[in-house]
């Protein structure tokens, strides 16, 4: 199904760790990775992993159960971020990374120092939640995104200059952030939605939202006892308070999905599928279009894995134009300019 940018693990395979590392040497290369045209994502099937894993630029990181906690990362660390720049600028250039939808028991906590482009969703936290990475000399971070998630420890903001959390259980305390920490539909003791209002709240730098009026959740793929693969999209929920982990979905079997691959596919291929009722999945790669995706279909879902990005074509068109058809999807995408020839209006 999937070309050599998704790498698929299963819970008896050997030498994750080692295979996770060698696979993401590049893109945890600060100089080498920051600007590469490598894509990487791992799935991971249902089980527990013993993991050591330092996630770098351009990769996702994604459990295929049916809830997060059907994947489980164990070991002291398991899937990791920490800042990419220790010495100089911290974690301000800690982008392009995600995680979605597993548990994290790690002995150390879990430790996610990001700044920008680098969501969680889906998580469960069964420990602390760090969004920084207090051991680098300097240890700067700016900016982050964690939805539908559970965090049972301390949501730890430390140096974090903006945050938003986004129907989240927060079952611990929250500490640290710097100029903005937003709250939208989450429970705990730090959101009023579903506890106390602590004297953090109060100050002007965070903005709590009680109930999240409306959200189209990001769709996600899972894979059963015999390995098909589905893709789940949540449906459309209004006022929502807390993870909502058990929202209704559609469900989409990969018999109705194209995988696009950008070393084998354009426009032409995608366009194809989506006017004939697949549905499209985007392979991690750079898909260097020489037309516009064109989504008219109501329904519709255009997903990428490992930020897979659409290089705009040439003609000065837009990556995708989305007819107001009702229902679409279009998730996980990174769009890219593209320089139009001379000449070209």
């Amino acid at each position: 199904v999937f070309p050599a940018s998704v790498v698929v693990f299963g819970p008896d395979d050997a030498n994750i760790t080692e295979r996770m590392a060698a696979r993401s040497e590049v893109l945890n290369d600060r100089a080498r990775g920051h600007f590469s045209s490598e894509r990487l994502a791992f799935l991971f099937k249902p089980g527990r992993y013993d993991v050591e894993a330092k996630i770098g630029y351009y990769t996702s990181v994604t459990g295929l159960g049916a809830s997060p906690d059907e994947v489980v990362f164990t070991g002291e660390r398991g899937i990791y971020v920490d800042a990419m720049d220790p010495q100089q600028a911290g974690s301000l250039d800690t982008f392009w990374r995600s995680g979605d939808n597993f548990r994290h028991e790690a002995t150390a906590g879990f430790r996610w120092a990001v700044s920008q482009a680098a969501p969680l969703r889906r998580i469960h936290a069964a420990g602390d939640l760090e969004l920084f990475d207090p051991t680098a000399q300097v240890n700067y971070a700016s900016g982050g995104y964690l939805g539908n998630s559970i965090v049972e420890g301390s949501l730890i903001l430390g140096s974090q200059q903006q945050w938003i959390s986004r129907n989240a259980d927060l079952r611990g305390l929250t500490s640290g952030g710097a100029w903005s920490n937003v709250y939208v539909g989450c429970t705990g003791p730090c959101a009023p939605s579903g506890g106390s209002i602590t004297d953090q709240i109060r100050e002007p730098r965070v903005s709590v939202v009680k109930e999240t009026p409306v959200i189209a959740a990001k769709p996600y793929i899972v894979i059963d006892d015999v390995g098909r693969y589905a893709l789940r999209v949540p449906n459309v929920a209004k006022d929502v308070v807390g993870a909502a982990l058990d929202a209704p979905f559609r469900e989409i079997p990969f018999e109705r999905i194209f995988v696009a691959d950008a070393s084998r596919h354009n426009s032409k291929d995608i366009n194809k599928a989506l006017a004939g009722g697949l549905d499209v999945v985007l392979a991690p790669g750079i898909f260097e279009l020489d037309s516009s995706i064109k989504m008219s279909r109501p329904g519709a879902v255009v997903m990428g894995l490992g930020y897979a990005t659409l290089v705009a074509p040439a003609s000065g068109e837009p990556c995708v134009i989305a007819d107001d058809a009702g229902g679409m999807r279009l998730t996980s995408v990174v769009l890219q300019a593209n320089e139009v020839p001379a000449g070209v209006d």
